[in-house]
């Protein structure tokens, strides 16, 4: 690898081979647009032969159909973000409403809809003009519920997109005027046909790879792993998720319009519980992370539907009759779920897509990428020497002050130790730092700026990279996605960023396992593959906590040349928290010493080393007073 001047950084994709960059930078869209095609041809050969059957049979494959355009909707909000909504029948109510009420002929509209304002009672559009009224109003209203509901996580989320889709439909119920209320709709012109719903599955699965695999996507996916180390990347977690909430509401809304153009009248009960529960479950039967298993979940839960529908209301399959048996389908649909959650708790397709080389049994050392023939990593401009600095910080957790008064400075191309028992708040520190906690009184400064108060994925763009105590990759991701997520959360275009971060990767010997997946790895190369990961945002300042904890003696030797290297080529500050005195010896300018949340002592290793206090704090007064009477005089 060609080495980068003093005060350089990694080069952009600007100064990469343009040839070897369009190469790689194409890389992962290519692999998505394979799987997109042999999912899409999968899905035709599976459903064209019955749609040949009849015309009763074509329609219904035309739901299924649309049907599985709405999973794979779901699946770009969930499937990425692994936050669970049950609220999108409600954006697929508004767009079976809307077009609805654009498309339906007036003398219709004016028997069962008399209160309707003149612009809405005398339309009459194509279904054409229709879908884009009904994306652009999907797209508003997306956005504006996904404002507040991007804030919130987990449970909270999944309680208020419930309460998203109850109050939609009570909407549906109480605004008579516009939509008649409980009575429903009846009249919408049958506008759909199977070519149509084809061209929009087809045309849905692309999106839902196109998006799985840019840079919105990477990121989203990154928040689902791990939303501390995906902040830490320089990502903004409610950004990307509110991208995904409205391009997943533009997609149901486009399959509502489309399902009301199937089956021309429809109810608010329609797009309530039993159509919600529906989707989720085949989303979740399938794999809610795969495109694929959304697709293979629906086919499933379709056939199981379609099956079960006869003996529910009474009547009888194979000349066998069966008496009614109402709310059978929910519950056999409550135990294929639980059937596949236990044999397969991520689904049935779990995070894989379909495509050609899926059966390949995956191997640590397999990998198609040509180490010889990734471009170097080129020095950059020259950058001022920076600083990041503490003055006074002060930060409580309930009464208890974990920090008291700690100032520390660390300069670029300086490597500072940070040491002390556990429990002194080293970790709190480097927390504080990187705005996962803030201090409640005191600066942190970096480069003369003032940071408090800024959010996680804003400190790490100004330039602030750090790793963790407890290891936290992207663990669904492969590492070529790891480091890429946060090249692309700093900044740097999506064509030729594959090549950049290829060539970190091959400086920590880690661009042949580029197609493994980060959990995969061993634990000194999930360590590497961290520090890279924090290299990628090119910071000012590497700030690594306990990286050598776990290691034998020989990683610790290859991670002491590693930093020293790192410092040498990347020419950035590093702030080292270590427990091995070896390692902080052999490679630190300064050393500060914290107990109990105060700084105790500072300067040269050697200083630190053998300072009374330092001795005591990690021995105890007793051993060290016991140690004194035991010194010959």
């Amino acid at each position: 690898m060609q080495q980068v001047k003093a005060g350089g950084l990694p080069a952009v994709s600007t100064n990469l081979d343009t040839r070897k960059t369009s190469l790689w930078g194409e890389r992962r869209f290519r692999k998505a647009a394979g799987s997109a095609l042999v999912l899409c041809v999968v899905l035709l050969l599976v459903s064209l032969p019955f749609a040949l059957i009849g015309p009763s049979v074509e329609r219904l494959v035309i739901l299924v159909l649309i049907n599985v355009a709405a999973v794979v909707g779901l699946n770009i909000y969930t499937g990425n973000s692994g936050i669970l909504t049950v609220g999108h029948v409600g954006f697929f109510a508004v767009g079976a409403y809307t077009t609805a009420l654009l498309t339906t002929p007036p003398e219709i509209k004016a028997d069962s809809l008399r209160h309707l304002p003149a612009f809405l009672a005398n339309s009459n559009v194509g279904l054409g003009e229709s879908l884009l009224i009904v994306a652009v109003i999907s797209l508003v209203f997306g956005i504006l519920t996904g404002l507040p509901l991007s804030r919130l996580r987990e449970t909270s989320a999944i309680v208020s997109t419930f309460g998203l889709l109850v109050i939609v439909n009570f909407v549906l119920k109480g605004a008579t005027n516009i939509t008649n209320g409980t009575k429903g709709i009846y009249g919408v012109p049958e506008l759909v046909n199977l070519p149509t719903a084809y061209v929009f599955v087809f045309a849905t699965i692309a999106v839902a790879f196109a998006y799985k695999v840019s840079r919105l996507g990477l990121q989203l996916r990154a928040f689902q792993d791990n939303e501390v180390a995906a902040t830490s990347s320089a990502i903004n977690p409610n950004r990307r998720l509110l991208e995904a909430w409205a391009l997943s509401a533009v997609v149901l809304g486009l399959c509502g319009a489309l399902f009301a153009h199937v089956i021309g009248a429809f109810q608010p009960h329609d797009f309530y519980l039993t159509l919600t529960f529906e989707l989720i479950a085949m989303l979740v039967v399938g794999g809610k992370r795969s495109i694929s298993g959304a697709v293979i979940g629906t086919l499933l839960i379709t056939a199981l539907v379609e099956i079960v529908k006869p003996i529910e209301s009474g009547g009888g399959i194979a000349g066998i009759s069966f008496p009614p048996i109402w709310g059978l389908t929910q519950i056999l649909l409550s135990l294929m779920i639980l059937v596949v959650m236990y044999k397969a708790p991520a689904g049935i397709m779990g995070s894989r897509e379909l495509s050609l080389s899926m059966f390949k049994r995956p191997r640590l050392s397999e990998s198609t990428i040509d180490v010889a023939s990734l471009p170097a990593v080129a020095s950059r401009w020259e950058r001022p020497a920076a600083t990041l600095e503490t003055n006074a910080i002060a930060i409580d957790f309930g009464g208890v002050r974990a920090l008291n008064d700690v100032s520390i400075k660390v300069e670029t191309g300086k490597i500072v130790g940070l040491i002390g028992p556990n429990g002194a708040g080293k970790t709190t520190l480097i927390n504080n730092l990187t705005g996962v906690h803030h201090p409640t009184r005191g600066q942190v400064i970096l480069d003369g700026q003032e940071i408090v108060g800024w959010p996680s994925s804003r400190i790490a763009r100004a330039g602030l990279g750090r790793t963790f105590q407890n290891i936290r990759l992207f663990s669904e991701m492969t590492v070529l996605e790891n480091v890429v997520s946060a090249a692309l959360a700093r900044g740097h275009l999506a064509t030729g960023v594959e090549s950049y971060a290829l060539s970190l990767l091959e400086h920590f010997d880690l661009a042949k396992l580029a197609d493994t997946k980060s959990s995969a790895l061993p634990y000194g190369a999930q360590r590497r593959l961290e520090i890279t990961r924090a290299l990628a945002l090119e910071p000012r300042f590497l700030l690594l906590d306990e990286p050598a904890a776990g290691m034998n003696p020989k990683e610790t030797a290859s991670l002491i040349e590693a930093i020293l290297s790192i410092r040498e080529k990347f020419a950035l500050g590093i702030l080292i928290v270590e427990h091995d005195l070896h390692l902080i010896m052999r490679l630190c300018d300064e050393v500060y010493v914290l107990n109990k949340g105060e700084m105790i002592a500072s300067g040269s290793a050697e200083k630190v080393q053998n300072d009374p206090n330092v001795i005591e704090a990690y021995l105890g007064s007793q051993e060290v007073r016991a140690a004194r009477r035991k010194k010959p005089t």
